[in-house]
């Protein structure tokens, strides 16, 4: 009887041991193991990715922290990544990160870092000299663009209503309006540029270079001068691309980690253009599938400059409200308040 009784009583405490052990192990750990906390950092793979491609190469990090680095195909996963808590700081669409403050108030915009990287592509010039004319001269031709219902495709719309040119979203060419169709990305239209399947293409850099020089067809617009013309912005370009912080890394007690990350962002384009070849290397390591054989054109083309959310608020607000009066679903229902922009 005693000797079941002890067993009984050993297979217990083994158990409330193990138990302990799995609890344990299902905590929510950010320590690397070592007492440094984990900062993970994602960015869509294209222009933003450049955008961080110093700090990649630099693989520091201040004392107490260690970081990694994601680079995914698109700013869904971005979402995905901070609404599961898998990303402390991402680079992402504006108007993107502003749908997620309106929804969750779980990020605020620390910095913008991409000032627009699209440009519309052709195979023929267009008839016109003003720029309304050469929009004009689109109608009964179809323009394919990278990502429906995204920046390129927003844009593009904003400019076409500001001079009030019809356009549908329809395989059917018509005189009376510009037809719209849509890829996934840069890689699935530049072989139907190349074989004439696609005359016209909105494209961001590198893309943009690599179908000048490999499918036969030049840049016709600018978008970032388009924008400046339709919106009375004082310089060329938009907010395209931003950094967003979880809110939880804003209390105060992480200065020194905001510090290292400013100051890495705001060296980033030069070095960048001054190491094409490392970027490329450094982002393929880190899941880009784009970026390969970049040059330093490319590079400058993306438009990179760190701008800080006290900065840049204004470029922002005119950017988003653009968005807001065209669909205001584009940036979660609602124009951010002042909260959205880290002020510290």
């Amino acid at each position: 009887m005693k000797k079941k009784l002890l067993i009984t009583l050993f297979v217990l405490i083994m158990t409330a041991v193990l138990s302990v052990a799995v609890l344990a192990g299902c905590t929510d750990d950010d320590s690397d193991g070592n007492g440094a906390k984990v900062i993970n950092i994602v960015v869509p793979d294209g222009s933003p990715a450049i955008a961080l491609a110093k700090l990649i190469n630099d693989n520091a990090a201040p004392d107490g922290y260690t970081v990694n680095y994601s680079v995914v195909a698109g700013a869904t996963q971005i979402s995905t990544a901070i609404a599961n808590k898998t990303a402390d700081i991402a680079i992402a669409p504006t108007n993107i990160g502003a749908t997620i403050y309106n929804k969750t108030g779980a990020v605020k915009l620390y910095a913008t870092v991409v000032q627009g990287a699209l440009y519309m592509v052709g195979k023929e010039s267009l008839a016109g000299d003003t720029v309304q004319e050469k929009l004009a001269s689109l109608k009964g031709q179809t323009v394919f663009n990278i990502g429906q219902g995204g920046t390129p495709d927003l844009t593009f719309k904003y400019i076409l209503d500001h001079y009030g040119i019809a356009y549908q979203a329809t395989d059917v060419e018509d005189e009376s309006y510009v037809a719209l169709r849509y890829v996934t990305d840069g890689s699935e239209l530049l072989p139907m540029l190349k074989q004439g399947t696609a005359k016209y293409g909105i494209l961001g850099e590198p893309a943009v270079s690599r179908a000048n020089t490999n499918t036969g067809t030049s840049t016709v617009f600018d978008i970032q001068e388009l924008w400046k013309d339709v919106t009375g912005a004082q310089t060329a370009g938009f907010p395209q691309a931003s950094v967003f912080v979880t809110t939880e890394l804003l209390n105060g007690e992480h200065a020194a980690l905001l510090s290292w990350l400013s100051a890495g962002l705001k060296d980033n384009a030069a070095w960048a253009k001054s190491n094409p070849a490392t970027v490329s290397e450094v982002l393929a390591s880190k899941g880009s599938t784009s970026l390969n054989g970049l040059t330093s054109g490319m590079i400058e083309a993306c438009n990179l400059d760190y701008v800080s959310a006290v900065d840049a608020k204004q470029a922002v607000n005119t950017y988003l409200s653009a968005l807001y009066g065209f669909a205001a679903n584009t940036v979660g229902g609602k124009m951010p308040d002042d909260a959205f922009y880290y002020a510290g």
